[in-house]
């Protein structure tokens, strides 16, 4: 079957979809029905997943390599730019899970733990790197599209499906536990040049909101533990118990203080013996973040006339990390605040799929995908996926993302025994082949072990 869709939080998995076999995919597409009755994940054979996206520009538009020579087009990337533009990276670890069948029912339970930033910048930012600090006429510079939200949390899922006739059900609900959160959404944020001395002119209504972060204020992260060598040697597991209660890691991967929610579901239908049409969501949630919070407020008009560093360099003094950040949050007028909630949303995935079965186990699908992630992102993809006896199955993508269409994704899935191993990468063509290309990549590994078959074997004649 094939399909296409995001994994949590905005990442494109568009290869996963086609692996039926494969438990991952559940988290995708609760409706999906696996051949065996079995599936289990250990934390010592655990599913990795690493994702990086940017989609502002497609680097060949405003670079050209000539010989030994790379050219930069300044103006065609200030053509490229949308008003907002995003920077993702997730990296995702399956820690635990086991789905069983159970008449006509798949009932399962799993563990992730998740680590995602999405970085938000306006094209007016990338304009004034480009063009330096001159003001644009006599319009202000709107920073306002500037935004972050960075997270590491974990998601307890409970999912089951069942089949009724020519449909099938699908569903789970995750309960969550926030870790540490980074967020920054802007109401107003514009820049301007305010006189011939390049002064920066601020007229904003922004705050930055922190949970879960070590310190006792944003201007007095505590690092210290890291300062030297001798502070992070561990020469033995008592000594490891003692680093972990003393500081601020203690219990941090357990602690259940930022509570949040999300739903999924899937419904397909069976057309007739060959064709099969899938509509589904996931990640319909939020997380509410209450343990360690802090905000910093910056509102109302100011000015900023920078940092003397050159004067303090010369005079022969030392000026501190702290001091310069100090220095510069003293330019405004400024509030902070703590003990605090507030919350955040995860991105929701949507895909509508159509699979056609051409041969015993040769299917072709198209999907269209899309998530919200304070914009809507689609996607569209076409595939086929081969099995090969009852031990091996292969995946084949072409996708229409991120403003490429070079996107290629391949999935491999042997099973020598009990062990199922799967490998899949979505768009390596173009960081290998034609990196000016490149604006997104993502892999995934892992293994499971599964038993029993509840499905008649469907492979070619031969094992």
């Amino acid at each position: 079957m094939l399909s296409g869709g995001m994994g949590v939080n905005a990442q494109s998995e568009l290869t996963l979809p086609f692996m039926n076999n494969v438990f991952q995919n559940t988290y995708l597409n609760p409706a999906v029905r696996s051949e065996h009755s079995v599936s289990i994940g250990l934390p010592a054979l655990s599913s990795l997943q690493f994702q990086v996206i940017h989609n502002g520009f497609v680097p060949y538009c405003f670079l050209n390599i000539e010989g030994n020579t790379l050219r930069i087009i300044p103006d065609k990337l200030d053509g490229q730019l949308r008003k907002r533009n995003m920077l993702f990276a997730n990296a995702d670890i399956d820690l635990f899970h086991i789905k069983l069948r159970v008449q006509n029912w798949d009932v399962w339970y799993g563990i992730r733990q998740n680590h995602e930033v999405s970085l938000f910048y306006p094209k007016s930012m990338v304009s004034m790197l480009v063009e330096g600090n001159v003001q644009p006429g006599e319009s202000s510079m709107d920073f306002t599209p500037l935004g972050l939200n960075g997270s590491l949390y974990r998601e307890h899922t409970l999912g089951a499906s069942t089949e009724w006739g020519k449909w099938t059900f699908g569903g789970r609900v995750s309960l969550l536990h926030g870790l540490t959160n980074i967020y920054l959404n802007p109401e107003r944020l514009e820049i301007s040049v305010e006189d011939d001395m390049y002064a920066l002119g601020v007229n904003s209504n922004a705050t930055l909101k922190t949970s879960g972060l070590p310190g006792d204020s944003l201007t007095n992260i505590n690092f210290d533990l890291f300062k030297t060598s001798d502070d992070i040697s561990i020469g033995s597991f008592a000594d490891l118990r003692n680093f972990l209660e003393d500081n601020y890691a203690a219990n941090y991967l357990t602690r259940f203080r930022n509570p949040g929610f999300a739903l999924s579901g899937a419904v397909s239908y069976k057309y007739d013996s060959r064709t099969t049409f899938t509509f589904a969501f996931s990640d319909l949630g939020f997380i509410s973040w209450s343990d360690s919070t802090k905000a910093y407020s910056l509102k109302g008009q100011h000015e900023f006339r920078g940092l003397d560093l050159l004067a303090e360099a010369l005079a022969g003094n030392e000026v501190p990390g702290d001091t310069l950040i100090q220095d510069f949050l003293d330019n405004f007028d400024t509030q902070e605040d703590f003990e605090f909630s507030y919350r955040t949303w995860l991105h929701p995935k949507f895909y509508l799929s159509a699979t056609y079965q051409l041969a015993q186990r040769t299917h072709v699908g198209v999907n269209l995908y899309a998530v919200v992630n304070r914009r809507f992102y689609p996607a569209f993809t076409v595939g086929i996926t081969q099995g090969v006896g009852r031990v091996f199955d292969v995946a084949l993508s072409a996708s229409l993302n991120q403003r490429t269409l070079s996107n290629i994704g391949l999935g491999l899935m042997v099973k020598p025994g009990p062990f199922q191993i799967y490998m899949l990468a979505d768009n390596l063509y173009a960081p290998l082949v034609d990196p000016l290309t490149f604006t997104n990549i993502n892999l995934r590994v892992g293994i499971n072990l599964v038993f029993g078959r509840v499905k008649t074997p469907q492979g070619l004649p031969y094992k």
